[in-house]
């Protein structure tokens, strides 16, 4: 399980979600263990059945003012029993909400970091719930070139000195963007969606045999680049003669999965004369039809069957 703790967000993330400290600076090192977000709600009115302890809690607009309308020793009592809990990690006012004089007290007594952003409480969360959401996501690493052609994440795999980096070198030639070239970082986000990333140490970098590493941010761009793209295709490249059995028409629809997701699939040939390039490029533009429906092997064949039908 991944484990990250509250000086982590900060470092990360406090210019892009307006974050400032408070109070409670002992806290910066408490352990954020799950990507969920959680207003207090109910549990100001003292329900906690089922409460979720270990998540970041949020006071908006209407726990502020519900706070503020309680006794300043029911503020401590209820603030102290949502977070002198042992899995308690951290407390976000949004909208720059002043916090009361009881929020002070209990959380610089408790070690507990208040954390405060100018976002209205919806944004942040939101926000919050994407950057944890990519912290704590399963992922894979697996041997391969992530790509970007024409708006479509494009998976390049296959054996060591298949062609696959320079296949990817031609596309950035040809004005498409590299994720991630020989090991691509694959991680599954909400909505079982799959997005392909580069290691940081190898970002931006191509391996091309014969002339060694090459740097694509400084030869081809910053256009050319890019740091993840979500995985739509994937395309195994074979030496002809291992390749089994190859599609000719298109009507059958092949899969691969990676951590439990199907990807649509399709098996290239490699023989010497051939443009992979051109070839991942209408491969590209293909899948980008089917995802909007339009099937043109499957089309053939139903006006091939009305040909026969009138005969």
């Amino acid at each position: 399980m991944s484990i990250m703790d509250v000086n982590t967000l900060l470092k990360e993330r406090s210019e892009d979600f307006k974050l400032e400290v408070l109070t409670g600076y002992g806290g910066l090192g408490r352990k954020i263990t799950v990507a969920d977000i959680n207003r207090l709600g109910l549990a100001l009115a003292g329900f906690f059945d089922h409460f979720p302890y270990e998540r970041i809690q949020v006071i908006g607009t209407i726990e502020h003012t519900y706070l503020k309308h309680i006794e300043y020793d029911d503020q401590v009592k209820v603030l102290n029993k949502v977070f002198s809990h042992e899995k308690a990690v951290s407390c976000v006012l949004t909208r720059n909400l002043e916090p009361t004089d009881a929020m002070i007290k209990v959380f610089s007594d408790l070690n507990i970091t208040l954390l405060r952003t100018e976002l209205n409480s919806s944004l942040f969360i939101g926000d919050l719930g994407y950057y944890l959401d990519g912290k704590f996501a399963p992922s894979i690493k697996i041997h391969g070139v992530m790509t970007n052609v024409y708006g479509l994440g494009v998976l390049l795999v296959g054996k060591s000195a298949i062609g696959k980096s320079e296949c990817a070198l031609e596309l950035v030639k040809r004005g498409h963007k590299l994720v991630s070239d020989d090991v691509v970082n694959i991680t599954k986000r909400f909505g079982r969606t799959l997005v392909g990333s580069s290691l940081e140490l190898t970002k931006h970098l191509i391996e091309v045999r014969g002339i060694g590493i090459i740097d694509v941010k400084e030869l081809f761009g910053i256009g050319n680049i890019s740091d993840e793209s979500r995985i739509e295709l994937v395309i195994k490249l074979e030496e002809r003669d291992s390749v089994k059995q190859c599609e000719r028409v298109g009507f059958n629809e092949c899969y691969t999965e990676y951590l439990s997701v199907r990807i649509p699939e399709i098996t290239i040939p490699v023989v010497p004369g051939r443009n992979l390039a051109i070839l991942v490029e209408t491969a590209s533009l293909n899948q980008r039809l089917k995802n909007e429906g339009h099937f043109t092997a499957r089309n053939l064949d139903g006006r091939l069957r009305e040909e026969l039908n009138k005969k």
